[in-house]
């Protein structure tokens, strides 16, 4: 025998969750966090890997460093 559907009414939790699809929450982010998050291989030519190699030299840091302060400073920038 086929069996009728029942039509369940939304409960007010569903309602609040359906209702707050449209808002966007954003987290704070830690810039002091540990870097597991994501991880980029970035493909450069010669005179791109020279620079990069001279400006760690010039400053005491390590490739990584040079990317984060130059990613850091873009950043204030535009945000100026």
């Amino acid at each position: 025998m086929i069996k009728k559907r029942e039509i369940a009414k939304p409960s007010p939790d569903m309602e609040a969750f359906i209702n707050g699809a449209n808002e966007q929450t954003t987290p704070k982010l830690d810039p002091k966090a540990s870097r597991k998050f994501k991880t980029h291989t970035i493909p450069m030519n010669e005179y791109e890997y020279k620079l990069l190699t001279e400006l760690a030299e010039k400053y005491g840091q390590t490739h990584n460093g040079i990317i984060r302060f130059a990613l850091k400073k873009l950043s204030e920038e535009s945000s100026n």
